[in-house]
């Protein structure tokens, strides 16, 4: 979890995204406009239980949608990190009746060992995360569950069941397991040697994945990559300790979209206000990566989904936030 401002800006050149008007899920009587691929991604809620309420109503409003698919980008609570916990988050999902991908965020695991969300050991968690959300890999969540490639089945990574990827329209989407709290490296009185093992391993997977998803792209001649995990890279700032957390992975991503012929987008959540920019920078040439988009999620206090159409001929995206209002409660 990290709370940055927000800002929206339109990136320029290689991908057109339009921007739409917030709404608060669809109008009674009209059909949402819809594209070749039309899905949801949304993250870092509910943490409340004013919140849990609303987003009940954000699920009535994903199930009388016409979507592709949906993706939650993690966070899905904030404490405790029980198993009763997990378990309640998994049931809304599943009652979503599109396919759900879902990628960890920090708050289910690595921030777990505070007293408030329970004293666990974040890698125990890790363990239990896996269990309950990627209970048979190569299938995605929800009522209509879509088969995925998954990183687990090279026997590099066999414990890499969150690491998901599929093809669409001509576009290449896969999830990283990246998150917030400094990828998993803030410190807590029980750290030890393992949990720094950890989060290079876990970078190291995300990073061969990234390698591998842009190989696929490449090999299929796909139209675009389209990517999701929860943590904020900190784009702005190169020297960000924070930032920092994330090597070698942002190095290889500067080098495969610098290379890449295509767009390149990536959605996450962690900072909780929507956003949409190009801030990557080549660090070789110190200029900006102009075939880059990032889509930030909302978050709490703000219950709400980014719904994305997508116009694969171009391709072209279009981004429209939806918002549950605050006092939407029963």
């Amino acid at each position: 979890m990290r709370a940055l401002a927000g800002t929206i800006a339109e990136p320029p050149g290689a991908v057109l995204v339009l921007l739409i008007a917030t709404a608060c899920g669809s109008s009674p009587g009209s059909e949402p406009v819809r594209g070749d691929l039309t899905f949801t991604v949304m993250g870092d809620a509910p943490y409340y239980w004013h919140e849990a309420r609303r987003y009940e109503h954000l699920v009535e409003a994903l199930n009388g949608d016409s979507l592709d698919w949906v993706v939650h980008v993690g966070d899905l609570f904030w404490k405790p990190c029980s198993d009763e916990k997990m378990l309640e988050r998994l049931e809304v999902l599943q009652r979503i009746r599109h396919p759900v991908v879902y990628t960890p965020g920090d708050n289910e695991w690595t921030d777990c060992w505070g007293r408030r969300e329970g004293g666990f050991a974040p890698r125990d968690r890790l363990d239990r995360l896996r269990d309950i959300y990627f209970p048979s890999p190569g299938r995605s969540l929800g009522g209509a569950p879509m088969g995925v490639v998954v990183q687990a089945s090279d026997p590099a990574w066999p414990e890499f069941v969150e690491h998901q990827r599929w093809t669409r329209g001509g576009i290449v989407f896969a999830t990283l397991h990246l998150v917030g709290s400094r990828n998993g490296m803030v410190d807590f009185a029980d750290r030890g040697e393992a949990d720094d093992r950890e989060v290079w391993r876990r970078t190291g997977a995300a990073t061969a994945w990234l390698r591998d998803t842009f190989e696929e792209a490449r090999a299929t001649a796909a139209r675009a990559v389209f990517l999701m995990q929860h943590a904020d890279l900190v784009f702005e700032d190169p020297a960000d300790v924070y930032r920092r957390a994330f090597e070698p992975f942002l190095r290889t991503l500067e080098e495969e979209v610098a290379t890449f012929d295509g767009p390149v987008l990536l959605a996450h959540g962690d900072s909780h206000d929507f956003l949409v920019d190009s801030p990557l920078i080549d660090r070789r040439t110190g200029e900006p990566l102009d075939n880059f988009t990032r889509m930030q999620v909302m978050g709490s206090p703000e219950v709400g989904w980014v719904r994305v159409v997508v116009d694969t001929a171009g391709p072209t995206f279009s981004f429209a936030p939806r918002r549950i209002p605050a006092w939407k409660l029963w």
